[in-house]
């Protein structure tokens, strides 16, 4: 039986096509070492007693690790802040950032402090799946 499956183009096909790891293989991005890109976006929940209404989510490209950061209005400086509260102060300053086009992420104010901190910010279709994978993915587990 060994010698018929050696031999069988399928059967080698199926192994090596399981030796080989996707771009995004299990909750890993692979083109990224640690720390290099974030992934962002604002959520919206019930207004609590403190008055948050949003959560900045951020998710770490490589590992799936999400950080949070509640606030009351989802505006660029909130971003900010939470960016440098979540991000910058506990794992250092990321190479790049992934966001959709919300008002809060493209506008002067943030274009301003990305090119300040040597982030590359990219930005994408709020409504592509395939971009928003991670994000929503690791907020769902979570």
């Amino acid at each position: 039986m060994e010698p018929v499956i050696h031999e069988c183009e399928t059967c080698a096909a199926i192994k090596q096509a399981k030796q080989l790891k996707p771009l995004w293989y299990g909750g890993r991005c692979l083109t990224q070492k640690y720390g290099e890109a974030w992934q962002i976006n604002y959520i919206t929940l019930p207004q609590t007693r403190q008055g948050k209404r949003y959560v900045l989510t951020m998710v770490e490209a490589t590992t799936g690790w999400l950080e949070t950061h509640p606030v009351p209005h989802a505006t660029s400086r909130n971003t900010i802040l939470g960016l440098e509260k979540q991000v910058l102060w506990r794992y250092g300053t990321p190479e790049r950032t992934e966001s959709d086009n919300g008002t809060h992420f493209r506008n002067n104010l943030i274009d301003t402090w990305a090119k300040d901190h040597g982030i590359e910010w990219e930005f994408h279709n709020a409504v592509s799946q395939t971009e928003n994978y991670r994000l929503s993915t690791a907020f769902f587990k979570w």
